[in-house]
């Protein structure tokens, strides 16, 4: 038995090198191979890729201040704004971006206006149903200070604020009024909060109403406002406020005209002030509502021209019946940021005879008065590994033909100029202004 062992571990010792070497040559065709399919792809790449990654190497080993990859490819990933629409986002940013263009708050519901006024800030929009209107924080305010509390208070910009807003939860106080001077102001005291956004708000002579989403699957319920009726209002007409195509919004829309209907209204006013835009598919849910036209079923809402030259109608469903009749008059207020889906809304209710040019109310300063002209539509493409890149990607027309972008629609067009203020303030001129030209 030992010998029989002996003789198993000689034969054994002697086949050892083959293998190895088997192994190696294997091995080494392995590396070559990798090696090979890696210059080949390094080589397709194309010189000017291949001095950019040379770049970020080099960036990341020697820049003075110390740089990681994550650091430069943020800087490079801001090339991708091609315009002011155009822009690649991070898994988490995208993320983000979701959840907002779902209806979901997660902040204090304020944006402020890019322009201060005597030095203090303004804000631009407070969202409906946020922390912020729950606070009674309003449209056109000015902010004095803010800080954690009272006794800790502080002045700054709006970068600065917006940076002591970002990402608090704990309680929050701002000194804010609709007087520059800083006589009606008061402590307004909220948190950032998870909440779910109110993109409409429903007013006429007697009431206003918010519908609101009780959770993420229930129904639409309404709520009274505390803003209350719209006095001035003609008695048999109602007034809607869409802030944005996103979310719930057309479901709201529907909502808030179902209301009127009850409400024995049969003429509207719809608010685009200050309205960006959104998605295309709210967007033409709610145009749904407004081709007073003969043609049943599916009606062009607008159709967009790529630069290869194809073109993609996109549809809506006919629905003016359910909520107006012949006799109805249908009139748009709009601003300078009246934008994108709101001028193509616009665009849908002008061409399918809902809207006429001087049922369109814009407000006028130094002599002008349009809408912004935005008439581009964006996609958004995933990346494989992520990432999303949104990139404009047609120019779009209204189903007359027409094509707003850089022009938006104008005075000149025979819209109505109403001169007011951008923001409202504790008084909003340009609605008070409308309601005495339709008395």
């Amino acid at each position: 038995m030992s010998e029989n062992e002996g003789g198993m571990s000689a034969r054994k010792e002697r086949k050892f090198p083959a293998i190895a070497v088997s192994v190696c040559a294997v091995g080494l065709a392995l590396i070559f191979g990798f090696l090979a399919g890696w210059t080949a792809r390094w080589y397709a790449l194309g010189t000017d890729v291949r001095n950019l990654l040379w770049a970020v190497g080099e960036a990341r080993d020697h820049y003075y201040t110390g740089l990681t990859e994550d650091d430069i490819y943020e800087r490079l990933f801001d090339a991708f704004r091609f315009d002011s629409y155009s822009q690649f986002y991070t898994r988490e940013e995208y993320e983000a971006v979701r959840s907002m263009n779902a209806g979901e708050g997660a902040d204090t519901g304020l944006s402020f206006s890019r322009i201060e006024t005597n030095g203090l800030i303004r804000i631009y929009r407070v969202t409906g149903n946020s922390p912020a209107e729950a606070a009674g924080l309003s449209d056109g305010m000015y902010v004095f200070r803010f800080g954690p509390d009272r006794t800790d208070l502080r002045t700054g910009s709006a970068t600065e604020l917006l940076a002591f807003l970002s990402g608090r939860r704990e309680e929050l106080v701002l000194e804010a009024g609709f007087d520059g001077s800083g006589e009606d102001a008061a402590f307004y005291t909220l948190r950032a909060d998870d909440y779910y956004i109110s993109y409409c708000l429903y007013r006429d002579s007697g009431t206003a109403v918010r519908f609101l989403r009780e959770g993420k699957t229930g129904e639409l319920l309404g709520h009274a406002a505390a803003i209350g009726g719209l006095s001035g209002l003609p008695e048999d007409t109602a007034y809607i406020r869409l802030d944005r195509f996103y979310g719930t919004a057309a479901e709201e829309f529907e909502a808030c005209l179902a209301y009127m209907r009850e409400r024995g209204r049969t003429n509207l006013v719809v608010d685009l002030r200050r309205n960006g835009g959104g998605s295309i598919d709210v967007f033409r849910q709610i145009a749904g509502f407004f081709p007073r036209t003969a043609d049943k079923g599916r009606v062009l809402a607008c159709y967009a021209v790529y630069n290869d030259g194809s073109r993609t109608e996109l549809y809506t469903q006919n629905n003016y019946s359910r909520y107006f009749g012949e006799d109805t008059h249908i009139k748009v207020l709009a601003d300078e940021n009246t934008a994108s889906a709101s001028e193509c809304l616009i665009g849908t209710m002008v061409s399918c005879g809902a809207l006429q040019y001087d049922g369109i109310y814009l407000r006028e300063e130094g002599g002008t008065a349009r809408t912004y002209g935005k008439g581009i539509m964006q996609t958004t493409i995933m990346s494989p590994y992520g990432g999303a890149l949104k990139l404009t990607t047609a120019r779009v027309y209204w189903p007359n033909g027409t094509t707003i972008h850089g022009t938006g629609v104008r005075a000149e067009d025979g819209a109505i100029p109403v001169p007011a203020p951008v923001l409202p303030g504790k008084t909003d001129i340009f609605l008070e202004r409308f309601l005495g030209m339709i008395a």
